[in-house]
């Protein structure tokens, strides 16, 4: 009788070892593509609202939608915004949910209530796969990954700002012919309103940048959904993956720290800066 001969210990230990090895290979290689193919989307997802936006003005007297959440009543409230606060109903201007009965459907109604879900039909552009804030327990579980750059008819405000050394008197903007160089100045990026960043319920405001102290400083910041990158579109309709540089930059969007300890020398926000200012 032939003897069936099994493996041996040592070879099943050897096995596994291989195995582990290959995995441990394979596992980054493996979620750079899934970051990667979260990047694609997300791309898609900024080009579809670049478009509605743009849209919008042509339909509107170069007239741009509001970028901001605020309602009458806020301190800064903006009219035709481009989506609401999460509602009861899909309605502009409808009742806005209490926070206990904030939903994923609630957060969608906002959106669907928004001027330019008409250019979109489909919620989840608004969200990127990398963002998993919306995995949060409610009523923290925030759904919305993009903002509007606080001066495109934004909740920011006229002012003057000093930037590179040279005093400009900043005016926000609420008409695509007043735009100066639109293919350097961003309308949609993402905007982390996680337990990392504001600790948002939803995507209040808009995306505002602070200008103290002769320069510029943080107020909202950026994500870094794709490997320490934000997608941004831009006012003459292109998108792009953009990649943060500063190490300061990048642990204030991890977490690592609450503030930039020297952001006149930061050359992300410097960068974000001078898309900011969409007139001359």
């Amino acid at each position: 009788m032939r003897q069936k001969r099994g493996f041996t210990l040592i070879e099943l230990l050897v096995v596994i070892a291989i195995i582990a090895i290959l995995l441990a290979i394979l596992m980054p290689a493996l979620r750079k593509a899934k970051e990667i193919a979260y990047g694609i989307v997300c791309l898609s997802n900024q080009k579809n609202l670049g478009i509605a936006w743009i849209m919008y003005s042509t339909e509107n007297d170069s007239r741009l939608v509001g970028g901001s959440t605020y309602r009458s009543g806020d301190s800064r409230p903006t009219e035709h915004r481009w989506v609401e606060r999460p509602l009861l109903d899909d309605i502009y201007d409808s009742t806005e949910a209490p926070e206990p009965q904030y939903s994923l459907e609630t957060r969608h109604n906002g959106i669907r209530a928004g001027k330019l879900f008409t250019y979109t039909m489909d919620e989840s552009v608004y969200h990127c796969p990398g963002d998993h804030n919306d995995r949060d327990p409610e009523p923290g579980a925030a759904f919305r990954s993009y903002a509007i750059s606080g001066l495109m008819n934004g909740e920011d405000r006229d002012r003057t700002v000093t930037l590179d050394g040279l005093s400009r008197e900043l005016k926000f903007t609420v008409k695509t012919t007043q735009i100066a160089l639109p293919d350097s100045k961003y309308v949609f990026i993402e905007e982390d309103v996680g337990a990392h960043a504001t600790v948002q319920n939803y995507n209040k405001g808009s995306f505002v940048l602070l200008e103290e102290d002769n320069d510029y400083s943080w107020w909202d910041w950026p994500a870094h959904y794709h490997s320490n990158s934000s997608t941004m579109a831009f006012a003459d309709g292109h998108v792009e993956m953009h990649k943060w540089r500063d190490r300061d930059t990048l642990k204030l969007i991890k977490g690592e720290i609450d503030d930039d300890p020297d952001p006149d020398n930061n050359e992300d926000l410097r960068w974000l800066a001078r898309g900011y200012i969409p007139m001359k």
